[in-house]
């Protein structure tokens, strides 16, 4: 039988295909997702507490702690040869392949596409690794360290929502990729590097004054909420887009995105910066 684990969105786990429904109450898949996290490594029960109750145990926390390891071994049973939950030097290891666990699959995939240097394949492995997310990683697990990892995993996602966009870009596929990026640019207000693919993309639909009317939103935003003025990056685009205040070094033909928006494009302009290193 073959064991897949849950992650990126509600916790669960899946026996040939199958939904394991009894995996018990939030709690005790609490457990289950502070093991996989860690899967193939140790955890204390200290540290298990503490990550699946925080300041708020159980009276009897190890009890509690033991009831939900063991009844999690009674659901997993069918699939004891890929997945095997063990006592191990004051807490607990939860072994089983890697790429069972989709937040585990997720970071692998997004490390081979790193690792490629073809467009194409790098395309296939970040849609693969986008593909695992059902919604909102460890759904409804509100704990400090929870809500920590949720957050850091939220924002590997958007680092891999970037980098394909990035890709894309390249491509030329920037009229598909307009509605996209609009709504990212809306969640995303205070994100240069969002700003930046959104007003690329408009820019080479023809809609160039609208990318400059996104560059001063921007940078008020910036300026209002953190006190900073747009990065290098941003302030070439201005300088270089029609309407704003051109570098008259560059041809008239240049396309105005600038080296930090565009990842692998030599840039005809010299006064334009270097290329900002990509996050994978």
């Amino acid at each position: 039988m073959t064991v897949t684990f849950g992650l990126l969105g509600t916790i669960e786990a899946r026996i040939d295909g199958l939904l394991v429904e009894d995996l018990g109450h939030s709690r005790q898949r609490h457990v289950l997702a502070a093991l996989l996290v860690d899967a193939n490594g140790p955890v204390s029960t200290k540290q298990l507490i503490d990550r699946v109750w925080a300041g708020r145990p159980p009276q009897r926390a190890l009890g509690t702690l033991y009831s939900c390891i063991s009844r999690l071994r009674r659901a997993l049973a069918p699939a004891s040869r890929d997945v095997r939950i063990a006592r191990h030097a004051g807490g607990y290891l939860l072994t089983v392949d890697a790429s069972a666990v989709d937040l585990h699959h997720f970071r692998r995939l997004v490390a081979q596409a790193g690792a490629t240097h073809r467009d194409e394949q790098a395309v296939d492995l970040l849609e693969q690794a986008l593909g695992l997310w059902r919604g909102e990683a460890f759904a409804a697990a509100d704990t400090p360290w929870f809500n920590a990892l949720r957050a850091v995993a939220h924002q590997e996602r958007l680092a891999v929502e970037l980098d394909l966009a990035d890709i894309r870009l390249r491509r030329g596929d920037h009229a598909r990729l307009l509605s996209e990026l609009s709504a990212r640019a809306q969640q995303h207000p205070l994100d240069e590097r969002v700003a930046g693919q959104f007003m690329t993309a408009l820019y080479r639909s023809g809609r160039a004054a609208e990318a400059l009317n996104l560059y001063q939103a921007v940078r008020r935003r910036l300026a209002d909420e953190l006190g900073t003025d747009p990065g290098p990056a941003l302030q070439a685009f201005r300088r270089t887009a029609p309407g704003g205040s051109r570098d008259r070094s560059c041809p008239d033909h240049e396309d105005p995105v600038p080296a930090g928006l565009r990842a692998t494009r030599t840039p005809m302009c010299p006064q334009a910066p270097a290329a900002a290193p990509t996050a994978r």
